[in-house]
């Protein structure tokens, strides 16, 4: 007797336990969406510009994001794209794309020779179907500070190309948009 009413207990138990189980919710599956929020990083690795001639300027980087909160970090030697999550008139999200056939948004950023030296030229080709405008913030060799520099919107279905007459460590482009005046 006692053991046919453990029995019963346990079918008991285990029939709550499974109309429970229909009626909570699963734990959300992380998609291939929530992956692409997680910021890619760069492997480590030992930046070299030239200064001049016969100069360079060397730095370590440890571990440095390609995208993340909207800012793209670029460094000399570096060809890669973009991806935008355009809601409305306004771009909601920017991720990192590998793969420049698939990009959005390219970017290509290298040291040039030039007739006085060396130069640094980034390329932008902006697929879209608007014209892009974005901030930019760089740092240079031999100065801690951020400088705010600029370059000019894309238009659509075309590519930009920006100089600078000096070495440049690292280029941030950030505030990707649609218009010159509308605020992020």
């Amino acid at each position: 007797m006692a053991s046919r009413r453990l029995t019963t207990v346990c079918e008991v138990i285990l029939l709550v336990v499974f109309s429970l189980l229909a009626i909570v919710p699963a734990q959300p599956q992380m998609d291939a969406k929530d992956h692409e929020q997680e910021p890619v990083f760069r492997s480590p690795f030992a930046l070299k510009l030239h200064v001049d001639n016969e100069h360079y300027y060397e730095q370590k980087f440890d571990r440095v994001p390609y995208v993340a909160d909207g800012d793209v970090y670029l460094f000399v030697g570096e060809a890669f794209g973009i991806n935008v999550t355009v809601n409305g008139d306004r771009l909601s999200r920017i991720t990192y794309q590998p793969d420049l056939v698939k990009a959005d948004v390219e970017f290509k950023f290298t040291q040039e020779k030039s007739p006085d030296g060396f130069m640094m030229l980034l390329v932008t080709r902006n697929k879209l179907k608007r014209k892009l405008f974005c901030d930019a913030l760089m740092t240079v060799p031999g100065k801690p500070e951020i400088s705010k520099t600029s370059v000019l919107p894309v238009e659509s279905n075309l590519s930009n190309f920006e100089s600078w007459p000096h070495p440049i460590v690292q280029l941030v482009l950030r505030s990707f948009r649609f218009s010159e005046s509308e605020s992020q």
